[in-house]
Order: C-alpha cells, then sequence, then structure tokens
C-alpha cells in the first residue's frame, strides 16, 4: 500500500511539469463491487478429524473451530473493487438460523489491497450467533491446536463490504460451516 501511495506522489509530480494537466491523487470514494471471501481462519483449530453427526460433513484435522467458551479470533480474505470504509461479518448458526450482523469502524474509504485481511472476534457463549463490534482490525492471528474439543453445532461466515457514498457489496458466504464447540487447550 505504501509503494502504491509513492508511486501515485512521484507521478504527480511528473505529470504536473507538463502544464496544462489536472492530476488527480486521490479519486476519493470508488463504490465497493465484485466482494468475493477468499479464504478465512481461525485463531483455534481441530486436533484430529471430526465428522459431523448432524450432517455427515467431514472436517478434517488442522480445521478452522470457534471455540464457544473462549474468545476466538477470527480473519476473513477477501478481494474487492473500489473503496471499503466499513466492513461487516455475519455468523450464521448452520441449525438455528439466527443471524448477527456487525460493521466495523469508518476505515477511510480504503482501497482493494488483494487480498485484504480483516479480523473480528467471537467472544464465549456466543457463537453461532453473534460477534463483537469494534474487534475489526487488519493483523495476523495466531493459530492454536485445541486440546479437547466438543462440538456444538456449526456457523456459516458472511462478509459485506460498504463504500464512504452509502454503496454495499453483496453479502458473500462461506460454502461450508465452521463448528462451534467447547475446547480445552
Amino acid at each position: 500500500m505504501k509503494r502504491l501511495l509513492i508511486a501515485a506522489v512521484g507521478l504527480t509530480g511528473v505529470l504536473a511539469s507538463c502544464g496544462g494537466v489536472d492530476v488527480i491523487v486521490d479519486p476519493g470514494i470508488v463504490p465497493v463491487s465484485n466482494l468475493q471471501l477468499k479464504s478465512y481462519q481461525s485463531q483455534y483449530t481441530l486436533p484430529a478429524a471430526y465428522t459431523d453427526t448432524k450432517t455427515g460433513a467431514v472436517y478434517a484435522k488442522g480445521s478452522s473451530i470457534i471455540c464457544d467458551n473462549l474468545n476466538t479470533r477470527l480473519s476473513v480474505d477477501v478481494d474487492y473493487n473500489g473503496t471499503i470504509n466499513e466492513f461487516g461479518a455475519r455468523l450464521e448458526g448452520r441449525d438455528t438460523g439466527t443471524t448477527r450482523f456487525v460493521y466495523s469502524q469508518p476505515l477511510g474509504d480504503v482501497y482493494s489491497n488483494d487480498p485484504s485481511v480483516f479480523e473480528f472476534v467471537v467472544t464465549p457463549g456466543t457463537a453461532p450467533l453473534s460477534i463483537s463490534a469494534g474487534k475489526l482490525g487488519a493483523q495476523a492471528i495466531v493459530v492454536t491446536p485445541v486440546n479437547t474439543f466438543t462440538v456444538k453445532g456449526a456457523t456459516f461466515v458472511s462478509v459485506q463490504a460498504k463504500s464512504g457514498d452509502g454503496t454495499t457489496s453483496d453479502v458473500v458466504s462461506s460454502v461450508q460451516a465452521i463448528p462451534v464447540a467447547d475446547c480445552g487447550i
């Protein structure tokens, strides 16, 4: 991102020296479009393969898991066009259908940096129903395998973005639900 900014500033000097050329360094808000959920990663992973008794879905050893009894950091990798001023995440219970959607604080219309990483925290006792507000960030998480787990259900992760002009992207959902469990570390 810094390289793009430096290149844009350097280009401004070159074009401005040509005379009579109007240069726009910051085109401002570009409506967000083409949001794609590339991947997601939980802070915690399964210590062994697990077969969901309700659906028959098989989760491989090392698969992401949301620990219902711990704060769980969850990061999502997305691609998009345009700018994002607010980023939203939603968890939807596979079995209950109950959802909660939360947006970040204003981010200042961040240009696409494919892929872009956003992070949020799922608080204890709330998955698969809610996520805590104000916990979005853009930093890597440290993955920790759990020692024991008891799966209670599963939740789908969905994301949506909003530009400063109010334009919202489509809601993009994960293909597979993430197991929600009580975990021992």
